[in-house]
């Protein structure tokens, strides 16, 4: 006996059943994980170590930082038989000294040895929301382990506002609760797996800076999830405060990336294999040495050991008509700065960057430039 006595359309969709004959509505429904979804469109795709948004992102050239690289993969994958790592890793510097290529060529090594869990990029000066940072690594994370998978998407299924409660409610409800279950039913990760978080500091409260700290700090000291993270930020006077209390520290391997004429070597390294893409991408033939020893000498000198001015000079240099007149005037500029301040080679840089600007264009450059670098007050 038919469901629908009055029907001869009814039909079974899914395990649905849909009476066509009653009127022109278009129901349907598929298999697909309605829980995973709603978790993807909470989470922030870009900010993926891989991301399309991720493309320019700086990397270590070879043969660069490498004690620094080594030192932090050791940690995230260590040996057989080595003592268990700290579950807490910071990196800490000031801007431009390098820790996102740092940040970002970690994740990809550790990537490829099938160590890394997730990762979260800060976009610069952007200020995003922490309300995406758990939803984010608990997508990614969701991706990597099936079974892990299954059960996220069956939380969220029965309580999709998880996705818009407080911080430490989605850590507990995403990421902390399934991996113990999956714990105690024998399906647990067989080996711990390294979390990359790089520019907490651009996150937009400082308040949610250190929570996020203090929530992954609390988990990592009742062994609740199989991770390990490893943080690269600003050492901001809370973030500062937040890693040396004593909870945090006492699980917490702390490494400074100083500025200092002991990175000279490696930007020296790191412009000369920039250069050298340059010219390859825009199929430059040189029948003489470019840049001659004397411009590298120059440029580093002029970096102060800052990774970004190196990188912004390469960038400079690739994007203009003539990468040899555009080198030359950077030259020009920083080896005869006016300004005599520590300094004064960066700031006749960037000044001859702005000075390129049409004039048209200035007022809302400088504007916009004001909007970046403006601290609010009120960021707690």
């Amino acid at each position: 006996m038919p469901f629908f006595p009055d029907s001869q359309n009814a039909t079974i969709n899914d395990s649905i059943l849909l009476d066509q004959s009653i009127g022109p509505f278009n129901i349907s429904m598929t298999n697909g994980q309605i829980g995973i979804d709603a978790l993807l469109k909470a989470s922030n795709p870009d900010a993926a170590h891989n991301s399309s948004a991720r493309d320019y992102a700086p990397r270590c050239q070879p043969g660069t930082r490498e004690q620094y690289i080594k030192d932090i993969v050791g940690w995230g994958a260590p040996t057989i038989g080595a003592d268990d790592p700290l579950p807490l890793f910071w990196m800490k510097g000031l801007a431009g000294v390098g820790k996102s290529a740092i940040a970002q060529t970690c994740a990809e090594e550790l990537k490829k040895l099938g160590r890394l869990g997730a990762a979260f990029f800060f976009a610069v000066n952007i200020q995003e929301d922490a309300e995406q940072f758990f939803p984010t690594i608990a997508y990614q994370l969701s991706t990597n382990f099936p079974n892990y998978r299954d059960l996220l998407d069956q939380t969220i299924r029965r309580d999709e506002t998880i996705l818009k409660k407080v911080m430490e409610v989605q850590f507990e409800a995403l990421i902390a609760k399934p991996f113990q279950e999956l714990e105690t039913t024998g399906k647990g990760i067989e080996r711990k797996m390294v979390i990359i978080v790089d520019g907490l500091d651009e996150c937009k409260k400082a308040g949610d800076q250190s929570r996020i700290i203090n929530i992954i700090a609390a988990a990592a000291r009742s062994g609740v999830t199989p991770f390990l993270w490893a943080f690269f930020s600003r050492p901001e006077p809370h973030i500062e405060a937040t890693f040396t209390s004593d909870d945090v520290d006492r699980i917490t391997c702390m490494v400074l990336l100083p500025v200092s004429d002991d990175a000279n070597p490696d930007i020296e390294l790191y412009l000369r294999s920039g250069f050298k893409n340059t010219l390859r991408r825009r199929n430059i033939p040189m029948k003489f040495q470019w840049p001659s020893d004397d411009d590298i000498q120059t440029l580093v000198k002029a970096a102060k050991g800052l990774f970004v001015y190196a990188a912004t000079v390469l960038r400079d240099v690739d994007q203009a008509g003539s990468p040899s007149e555009a080198l030359r005037a950077v030259c020009a500029a920083t080896s005869n700065p006016t300004d005599g301040s520590l300094f004064g080679g960066l700031d006749a840089f960037y000044m001859l960057i702005m000075q390129r600007i049409p004039p048209k264009d200035l007022s809302t450059i400088l504007l916009l430039c004001c909007s970046l670098f403006e601290q609010p007050t009120t960021t707690i």
